[in-house]
Parts: structure tokens; sequence; C-alpha cells
């Protein structure tokens, strides 16, 4: 990969998210899902289906509006049985999808900054001994005329997370400023490589770029950064990408990301999302859309010869 492991261990070893490992360690990776695309059924009906469908791990949609979200869930008691169906259920719960976008309005930056304490609460209320990563897109349109705003108001995300005890993953996305993990890395540099910031690896916001961006290059720019991967298949239709169920698209092979990143030593979830633009369309069966991401990227980890956990 063009990599000097040990530099790459010795980086990534700071990621609380993704566990590191020597070549001689033996470890598993998690396939899980979000619920996200399960927005039609109550989230504890949404866990059970995810489990029995056979999933590793979990990521709960905890934005504003979302059937996880710190509001919907806003007694105590909601809480413990959201747990209790999830310490149930025997998987993980790796992640709350989150929807904060750093703003220039200082009134506005403050209630997000309250928005982020109510979300680590909730990750430490549903999953008390492993918190899980708060990931979210960080919007804008231009990367020159965002990062110092970003670079700033991370700041003081960063200042959050350490006197709450969470952590956070940020995800380049192809429509917004902060779109290639060489985006992501220098926002994490700029602010000194904290142990509490990570990167969400999605190589659907990366392809069909020009220039091309490859697999190996994302790979090895993400790899000392990526604490938690997001799996969806993207498509060209009219000249437009639009995104598809993990291992639908068949542009690329998800079992080359898998190899990649396990081989580096990540040891994370690989989490499928389920967009928007597939489960607000007409005839959306969020069954069968649970099903067949599951098989898809069961295969692809079998492809991969990676073991799951």
């Amino acid at each position: 990969m063009g990599m000097d492991r040990r530099l790459f261990l010795k980086s990534a070893a700071l990621l609380p998210g993704a566990t590191v490992l020597s070549a001689a360690d033996e470890g598993a990776c998690r396939l899980a899902i979000g619920t996200y695309g399960l927005q039609s059924m109550p989230l504890v009906d949404a866990i059970q289906l995810i489990a029995e469908t056979g999933y590793d791990g979990l990521e709960v949609t905890s934005f504003e509006g979302m059937t996880g979200s710190p509001e919907a869930l806003g007694e105590k008691s909601e809480r413990s049985e959201v747990r209790k169906v999830i310490e149930g259920s025997g998987i993980p719960l790796g992640a709350l999808m989150a929807g904060i976008k750093p703003t220039e309005d200082d009134a506005a930056h403050a209630a997000q900054l309250e928005e982020l304490k109510r979300l680590i609460e909730l990750a430490h209320d549903l999953s008390p001994d492993s918190p899980p990563i708060i990931q979210t897109i960080l919007g804008g349109k231009s990367w020159e005329d965002s990062k110092g705003l970003f670079r700033d108001r991370l700041a003081d995300w960063l200042q959050v997370a350490g006197d709450q005890k969470g952590t956070i993953s940020i995800k380049p996305h192809r429509s917004h400023a902060m779109e290639t993990p060489e985006n992501a890395k220098w926002l994490i540099e700029q602010l000194g490589s904290p142990k509490r910031l990570g990167m969400v690896y999605d190589y659907s916001h990366y392809s069909f770029k020009d220039p091309v961006l490859s697999i190996s290059e994302t790979v090895q720019t993400a790899l000392p950064i990526t604490n938690y991967i997001a799996v969806k298949d993207a498509v060209q239709v009219d000249g437009k990408v639009r995104f598809a169920l993990a291992g639908e698209g068949k542009a690329w092979d998800h079992a080359e990301i898998i190899k990649a990143f396990y081989a580096g030593g990540y040891r994370g979830d690989f989490c499928c999302e389920v967009s928007s633009q597939i489960w607000r369309a007409e005839g959306y069966d969020p069954v069968k859309a649970t099903k067949v991401c599951y098989e898809n990227m069961a295969a692809a980890f079998e492809r991969a010869g990676v073991s799951r956990a």
C-alpha cells in the first residue's frame, strides 16, 4: 500500500474507535447497519430486525426528528428500554449518526455545543461500558472558504468531547466542503490529531470524481485517521451520481476496501448506510433493504478473507 506500517500503527494507536493490532494479533471487524433507513418502525423493532438479520453491530440515527434522537429518547425509562434491547440483541452500538454542521452564527454554535452534550449523554446512556462514536458531516460548499471555520468550531466540539468523554468522527461528503480524506486529514492535523477525533471513511463519496480517487490512494490517506467506516454504493444516472444499497452498484468491490483496512490494522465497524435517496422513495421496503445489504456485505467479507466479530 506504499505506507510504512510501523508509522501507521504509531499514529492510529491513538484512535479509540478502531482497535489497532500488530500483525501477530488476531481480531475481527463488525458488519453493522444504521437505523437511518428504518425510520418507518419503532427504534426497538429496528434493532431487533438488525440483530435477527445477522449483523454484528449497530448504528442509531440520532439527529433531530429521527427515532433515536435525544429528544425522541427524552426519558431515562425510554433509554433504559433501548439499552436493554441492545444488550439483549448481543450486537454492540458502534455509533450515533448526528447532523451537527459548523456554523458562523455564534448563537447557533452555542446551541450545537449543547446538542453535542446531549448526544454524548445519550451515547453513555445507551452503552455505558463502551459509548458509541458521534459521527457527522460538516456541510458547507467551498473547502477554501470553510476550512478555517471548521477547524475553529471543531476545537470547541473537542472541548465538549473531552469534558463529556465522547468521541467524534467527521465524514467527507461529495457535495459538501470537506469531500476527501485529504481534507479531513488537514483538519485533524490542524487540531493536533486528538484521540477523540477521527474520520468516517465512505468510498461512495469519492467514486466517480474527476480526477479519479482510487480505493488504494484514499485508503492510504485515511488509514491513520479513520475510526469508523460507512458502506454504501454509488452509481451514475444521466451523468449524476446517486447512492445505492451496499453491493448493488458494482462499480467497485467492497472486499478490496475491507481487505485494505484490515491489513492496515483497522478493527472497527463497516456500517451499511441506506441513503435517504433510497428510503424516501416510493415503494421502499426497509426489511428487504436490510437483508440485501447484509447478504452483499457478508459475501464481501468472505471474498476479502476477513473474519467478523
